[in-house]
């Protein structure tokens, strides 16, 4: 069995993604302000395209690509949740 494994780059881009977006929920969670908020959003953003770029990989195995989507999904929906919270808006 061959283990296929994502570039090195696209694990750099998701390492350093996943790391600020850490970072911001921290911040957010002790602030709860408009700009860690916002911080939080684009971190979020951030970590989706990460996720995209692996869901990309062509050579890794189809399940690994689809579970890198799903995520990408959730963390563009997280993203979007905080960009309302940082406008003032409540989404349902």
């Amino acid at each position: 069995m061959t283990i296929v494994r994502p570039s090195g780059e696209a694990v750099a881009r998701w390492n350093t993604a996943f790391a600020e977006q850490t970072s911001a929920l921290y911040q957010a969670s002790k602030t709860g302000d408009a700009e860690a908020a916002g911080r939080l959003a684009l971190s979020y953003a951030a970590v989706a395209q990460a996720w995209r770029v692996l869901a990309g990989d062509l050579a890794a195995p189809l399940w690994a690509r689809h579970a890198c989507a799903v995520a990408a999904v959730e963390f563009e929906r997280r993203a979007q949740l905080e960009s309302a919270r940082k406008s003032g808006v409540e989404l349902r």
